[in-house]
């Protein structure tokens, strides 16, 4: 009989026992009662109960075999749930639940073929260390061989005790459900109670908070209103002081470039009259100077850096302790050709003026490379097959810089008198807009955009000459000349 869980399995008691005994066949000879009992696996500690009710002549080892192993009828049948115990060798597997196999007993090594509970693989096992577990009365009925009149009383006891075990389940099954439908419904009152005190809880808090947070609001509200006031006053006070020192400050540098315009116009009105009026060295006083190679070399050096002001500087101050007499061509192609930018143009006509006022052959030899320089065209496309390449874009960007500078210094040295007449340099300007003129039509006619690539030459000398005012204002050439004791070339000057 297959117990249900938690409860104890039903065994047969003593009365029915004794039962068995008195319709059992009372020959000697017959061994299946003994057997039947043998099989039984009494639960009985000492092991010491007999079929009959007597104590058994000698006592075995729980599960152990009562005779000799028959190949006909052995103790333990293919398919039997056995228990091992009493292993030395392998005591792992004491009290290990297994399962008799098929090849059941092995009469030539005295040990029965069982599979472990668990296991992937058979072992021996001898019979004494083997230990019957019944699973049910059928057991006792295999293992005994009665007839079925023999058995007849112990399987109707069987049967009442399943009766009252499956009553036992029942009545155990109703009362776990009863017991459980009682909990269920236990803790979902218990889980609507807590459900609605949290909700009345939370809607309290809810209406508390909401509350809070309205009075918070208000105030902050409040707050904000004053600090925007607050703000708002001083940042009129603010703006109105930041824009009564932002116009302070306009006026000043104002009148700060104002001042530094009028002094640099001075300077440069005093530097024209200088060149207008030229009193050079004489040929006593240029032959007293340095005119050794190695200072013209050294001051040529200078030259090729015209632009670094360190470079300038030196050379300024060194110039009038030199004689470049033999040297005056080649220091007007340096001039021409050093890599000037547009802040270095009024230094360079600065050097201009020295050098104009100390060698009357200067001017001449400055202005044809200057207007060369300042009239550069690019390069012819070059022919098929030729092995010479077009002009690439870093050489056009430096020929346009040449141009720049050169077209800059030119109307320079036009408004500090260095060069007498601006015929040539307005000449060159128009060379340079006649150029952009031809391509961009060009351009027309062939369906392209023009390319105007002398704007970046043209843009920065139309502001130049436009603030200048040695340039665009005439009555300021004949203010210099007069000053320079020229006034009989002032409208001649004025017209150009």
């Amino acid at each position: 009989l297959a117990a249900p869980p938690g409860l104890a399995r039903p065994r047969p008691s003593q009365t029915d026992m004794a039962r068995i005994s008195e319709s059992s066949d009372d020959s000697s000879g017959d061994e299946s009662l003994p057997a039947l009992v043998d099989n039984s696996g009494s639960s009985d500690s000492d092991g010491s109960d007999a079929f009959d009710g007597k104590e058994s002549s000698s006592q075995q080892p729980r599960g152990a075999a009562t005779g000799k192993e028959s190949s006909s009828a052995p103790r333990y049948r293919p398919g039997q749930r056995v228990r091992i115990s009493g292993l030395a060798t392998k005591p792992e597997l004491n009290g290990v639940a297994a399962r008799v196999t098929t090849d059941g007993f092995d009469e030539s090594k005295g040990r029965y073929h069982v599979k472990p509970d668990g296991g992937k693989s058979t072992v021996g096992i001898k019979p004494e260390n083997l230990e019957p577990i019944v699973d049910d009365m059928d057991e006792l009925d295999s293992a005994s061989g009665s007839s079925t009149s023999s058995v007849e009383p112990p399987r109707a006891r069987v049967a009442e005790l399943e009766a009252e075990a499956e009553a036992l389940r029942r009545q155990l099954a109703e009362a776990r459900d009863h017991a459980e439908a009682r909990a269920t419904a236990a803790a979902a009152e218990a889980l609507a109670v807590a459900a609605r005190a949290t909700a009345e809880a939370k809607a309290e808090a809810e209406t508390r908070s909401a509350a809070e947070a309205r009075a918070a609001a208000a105030e902050e509200r409040a707050r904000q209103a004053e600090e925007v006031h607050r703000a708002y006053r001083s940042a009129e006070e603010e703006a109105r002081r930041a824009e009564e020192a932002r116009q302070r400050e306009a006026a000043e540098a104002e009148a700060a470039r104002a001042a530094e315009a009028a002094a640099a116009l001075e300077a440069r009105l005093k530097l024209r009259q200088l060149n207008l009026s030229a009193q050079r060295p004489s040929e006593g006083e240029l032959k007293a100077r340095d005119s050794s190679l190695k200072k013209y070399e050294a001051a040529r050096r200078k030259l090729v850096k015209l632009g670094d002001e360190r470079e300038r500087s030196a050379l300024l101050a060194e110039l009038p302790r030199l004689n470049l007499s033999k040297y005056v061509e080649e220091v007007a192609l340096a001039v021409a050709e050093a890599p000037l930018k547009l802040k270095d143009v009024v230094p360079a006509a600065e050097l201009c003026s020295l050098m104009h006022r100390t060698y009357a052959t200067f001017t001449q030899a400055l202005e044809p490379p200057l207007l060369k320089a300042a009239t550069a065209l690019p390069p012819p496309p070059p022919r098929p097959g030729a092995a010479v390449a077009s002009e690439g874009e870093s050489e056009r960007t430096a020929r346009l810089l040449r141009k720049r500078s050169a077209l800059r210094l030119l109307f320079e040295l036009v408004a500090v008198g260095v060069l007498p007449s601006p015929k040539r340099p307005l000449g060159a300007l128009r060379d340079v807009m006649e150029e952009d003129t031809a391509s961009a039509a060009e351009a027309t006619r062939s369906g392209e955009p023009a390319p105007f690539g002398n704007l970046q030459v043209l843009q920065p000398f139309v502001k130049y000459a436009a603030a200048e005012p040695l340039l665009a204002s005439p009555p300021a050439h004949a203010a210099a000349r007069a000053a320079a004791g020229g006034g009989n070339g002032g409208g001649e000057a004025g017209g150009e």
